[in-house]
């Protein structure tokens, strides 16, 4: 098969290629963007009603959910690229990069979570732990351009070939970019693949993250604070990329970000800075470039904050060994000009040392594997439940962090949160299991059952209130509104199971006392079970008539009518015990906010 004919049919198979599923059209639908999906893959990605409206998972266009075209034609191209498929083998859908966060002009923060699933909870990749190469600083200084030639050399290391950055003549493409004014990414953005590396029969994934605005002048601090925790969530190997030099600015967002690190670190029990790469671009000596000047570099300016007293944080990071550096001289008017980012079109010595930068990098990715503050290796499945949950909690409206301690609070109290729900569940599984015997099930009744599990939930409650940080009342009284509202539930539902439980068992007991003993002695003595349970004269009196009347038969009968009624009687009960505790539930709440919040 020719080139050409090569070349058209990859087109059409691109044509007829969900990027959803990453498969061929099942029931293809046009949205009002014009791009076309599976209709099962567009109705599952807008299952859920967003604030901002249906988006077109391509192009981020608002669409009409209710204005599904179906696209009758695709299906005869389906056909024809798959007998042209006999003929020639294809590569799958080419990977591109994906708007895996972004925000809107409200500042609140949104999580693609079909990215989420595609690229690290539900995929093959789910159990192997990763790599993340990402890159911040402001905007408009190479950092897509950056990302672009890893993309190159992974992709060869990947296959097993020399790392290379590409031919000399090769038109850069992968993460959008440009040289001049406007920049394109906004948010975070992932490439839509990870690149799957394999050593002494270890495999790891390793990802390639671009962001913009988390370290941008022109942006609001609490996007900075944001953005900067979730680029220190998703790098294992950070790209600080600055223009000429350290100024004011970097080092003012550089303390900034390693404060937002360190505390979304110890918030999700991660190392909060596992390497920080100084990339200084534009450097004014073309003659002393590379590693070993970085280095001299970074001695230097770690001079000048230790006179200065100030920068603390940053002063600390720059002499640690999880720090290095590389200087970069400028590429040349042609490469600025051209916007291809061909190897060419690069002065030589800017090539020769984006080469050597790119390939130290990408042969040492297997030192740099995403792990925990115990040094545990963090696996995609892991880390893609954990940005799941971080980005929930910037999403919750009543929060607004004004600094990096805020955000830290935030994060504390929503995790003390769902801990207190985990050790209720605990309580309740430990002091109460279903599997328990029916004799150690009927010594407790159901309204006593209750008793215990809620004056439980209720020293929960108040616990949680003491462990609140911060000091807004009106956001910590939310905070113990809703973990009322989550014990609650969890007690509703385990008293309901043990009222079950607990009947069944009581018509079980009745059942086989009554019908195992025949005699009146033998009713006396299923009788006493019963009275063991409930101490009723009626359970013994009917239990010694039921075991003497008629045998085996009739005392099973009358034993599970014994067993029925202790249960509905049980239940009546519980139903009166819940009253009462109902009353006293919301006097807890409201001594748990009175008496803890003033101390915040």
């Amino acid at each position: 098969m020719s080139h050409e004919r090569s070349a058209h049919f990859s087109k059409i198979e691109e044509d007829i290629m969900c990027s959803v599923c990453l498969t061929e059209f099942n029931d293809p639908v046009i949205i009002t963007c014009g791009h076309t999906f599976c209709k099962p893959c567009i109705t599952s990605y807008w299952s859920t009603t967003p604030i901002l409206g249906y988006r077109c998972p391509e192009c981020r266009k608002v669409c009409q959910k209710d204005q599904l075209i179906p696209a009758y034609r695709l299906k005869n191209v389906v056909s024809t690229v798959q007998l042209a498929a006999k003929e020639a083998q294809y590569k799958p859908a080419p990977a591109h990069p994906v708007q895996l966060v972004y925000t809107d002009p409200q500042r609140q923060m949104w999580l693609d979570e079909t990215a989420v699933d595609r690229c690290f909870v539900n995929s093959e990749v789910s159990g192997y732990p990763l790599c993340l190469i990402c890159v911040i600083g402001e905007k408009r200084k190479g950092k897509s351009s950056l990302l672009n030639y890893i993309l190159r050399a992974l992709y060869n290391l990947e296959k097993g070939q020399p790392v290379s950055l590409g031919g000399a003549d090769e038109t850069l493409s992968g993460f959008k970019w440009r040289s001049g004014t406007d920049s394109v990414t906004k948010g975070i953005w992932v490439w839509s693949r990870p690149f799957i590396l394999e050593r002494n029969g270890e495999k790891m994934a390793v990802f390639v993250l671009d962001t913009e605005g988390s370290l941008d002048i022109e942006s609001d601090r609490e996007t900075c604070i944001k953005l900067s925790a979730l680029s220190m969530l998703l790098s294992s190997y950070l790209i600080f990329n600055v223009n000429t030099s350290l100024k004011t600015t970097e080092l003012d967002y550089l303390e900034m970000y390693l404060h937002v690190s360190e505390l979304t670190g110890e918030s999700f029990s991660l190392q909060y800075l596992q390497h920080l790469n100084i990339l200084v671009r534009d450097w004014h000596d073309p003659d002393n470039c590379g590693r070993e000047a970085a280095k001299s570099y970074i001695d230097h300016e770690t001079e000048k904050l230790r006179k200065s007293s100030t920068y603390h944080r940053v002063l600390e990071t720059l002499r640690s060994p999880s720090v290095s550096g590389f200087l970069l001289p400028h590429p040349g008017k042609a490469f600025l000009r051209s916007n291809q980012g061909r190897l060419s079109d690069m002065d030589d010595d800017f090539r020769d040392h984006m080469i050597t930068y790119v390939s130290d990098l990408v042969g040492g990715v297997w030192l740099h594997s995403k792990t925990d503050v115990h040094g545990a290796k963090i696996t995609c499945g892991h880390l893609g439940q954990m940005l799941k949950d971080f980005v929930s909690t910037l999403q919750r409206e009543h929060f607004s962090f004004a600094s990096p301690l805020e955000m830290f609070y935030a994060l504390e109290n929503m995790k003390n949160m769902k801990n207190t729900v985990k050790k209720f569940q605990d309580f309740v599984a430990k002091e109460a299991p279903m599997t328990s015997s029916p004799l150690k099930i009927l010594r407790v009744t159901t309204s006593k059952m209750r008793m215990k599990v809620s004056d439980e939930a209720s020293r929960l409650l108040h616990e949680y209130g003491q462990s609140l940080r911060g000091d807004n009342d009106a956001e910590c009284q939310k905070l113990v509104d809703e973990t009322k509202t989550l014990l609650d539930q969890e007690v509703e539902k385990f008293c309901a199971e043990y009222s079950k439980r607990f009947t069944k068992c009581a018509i079980g007991m009745g059942c086989a006392v009554g019908g195992g003993v025949l005699t009146l002695a033998g009713g006396i003595a299923g009788a006493a079970v019963a009275g063991v349970v409930l101490a009723s004269e009626l359970a013994a009196f009917v239990g010694a008539v039921g075991g003497g009347v008629a045998g085996g038969a009739i005392g099973t009968g009358v034993g599970a009518g014994v067993g029925s009624v202790i249960g509905h009687k049980e239940k009546k009960k519980d139903q009166k015990t819940d009253e009462r505790s109902e009353s006293t539930t919301e006097d807890t709440q409201q001594l748990v906010v009175s008496e803890q919040l003033p101390s915040l």
